[in-house]
C-alpha cells in the first residue's frame, strides 16, 4: 500500500520568524504617535500657560511677550501644539483600526462619535492654543500698538481658557470614554484600566473648575493606552473577557 506524501499545511503557527516579526513590530508607530502626542502637548500646555494671565497689568503683559516669555510662546503655538495635534490624529487613527481588528462586532455608532470626538477636541485645542499665541503674534509680527493690544489680549486669553477648560475638556472625555468602551468591548483594554479610565472622563466631563493639573488625564492616558495596545500586541496576550 502506497503512503501519499504528507503535506505541510499552513496555519498561524507555521509562520516564518521574519514574518512574524514583521507582524510584531507592526503599528510601533501608532505607539511613537501617542508618546510623541503625550511629550508635544504636556510641553506646549505648559508653555502657553506660563504667560502672566488674563489679569496681569498692561505693562506686565507687554513686557512679558516682548521678552523671552513671549518667544516660548510662540513656539509652543508654532510648533509644539500643532505636532501634537497631528500626532494624536495618527494615534486615534491606529487605535480605531486596531479595535476594528479585534472587534467580532463593529458598532457605527460609537465609531462615529470616536471619530467626530477625538476631531473635535484637536481642533479646539488648536484654537485655543491660537488664541494664547495671539497676543505674542500681534506684538512681534503684526506691529500692533501696546494699548490695543492688551485689550484685546485678555479677552482672547479668556476665550482660549474657556474653549480647552470646558470645550475641549468635554470632547477629549467623550473620546476616552468612547473609545475605551470600543476597547474594553474587544478585549484590548483589561477591566481595571477601563475603571480607571471612567473616573477620569468623569473629572473631564463635570470638573465646573479652572484647575490647571486636569489637563494631564489626557496625556496620561494615551500614555497608558498606548503602552497597553504595544504591550499586548508583542506578547500576544488578551485580557480576560
Amino acid at each position: 500500500m502506497t503512503q501519499e506524501p504528507s503535506v505541510a499545511r499552513g496555519g498561524p503557527d507555521d509562520e516564518s520568524e521574519p514574518a512574524a516579526r514583521r507582524r510584531v513590530f507592526q503599528g510601533h508607530g501608532a505607539g511613537v504617535a501617542g508618546f510623541l502626542f503625550a511629550i508635544l502637548f504636556t510641553w506646549g500646555f505648559v508653555l502657553l500657560d506660563q504667560g502672566p494671565g488674563r489679569t496681569a497689568g498692561n505693562d506686565t503683559l507687554v513686557t512679558y511677550y516682548q521678552g523671552s516669555g513671549g518667544t516660548a510662546i510662540l513656539v509652543a503655538g508654532f510648533y509644539l501644539v500643532p505636532f501634537a495635534g497631528l500626532a494624536f490624529l495618527w494615534f486615534m487613527a491606529a487605535a480605531r483600526h486596531r479595535i476594528s481588528q479585534l472587534a467580532h462586532h463593529e458598532h457605527t455608532l460609537f465609531a462615529t462619535v470616536q471619530l467626530a470626538s477625538g476631531i473635535a477636541f484637536v481642533a479646539m485645542f488648536f484654537a485655543a492654543a491660537a488664541a494664547a499665541v495671539s497676543g505674542v503674534a500681534a506684538s512681534r509680527l503684526g506691529d500692533v500698538p501696546a494699548g490695543d493690544l492688551v485689550g484685546t489680549t485678555r479677552t482672547m486669553l479668556t476665550y482660549g481658557d474657556a474653549l480647552l477648560m470646558i470645550f475641549g475638556f468635554r470632547m477629549a472625555g467623550v473620546f476616552i470614554l468612547v473609545t475605551t468602551t470600543r476597547a474594553l468591548r474587544a478585549h484590548l483594554f483589561p477591566r481595571w484600566f477601563a475603571a480607571v479610565s471612567y473616573v477620569g472622563v468623569l473629572v473631564l466631563l463635570f470638573s465646573l473648575s479652572y484647575v490647571r493639573w486636569i489637563v494631564l488625564i489626557i496625556p496620561v492616558w494615551v500614555v497608558a493606552a498606548t503602552a497597553i495596545t504595544l504591550f499586548r500586541r508583542m506578547t500576544g496576550k488578551q485580557p480576560e473577557a
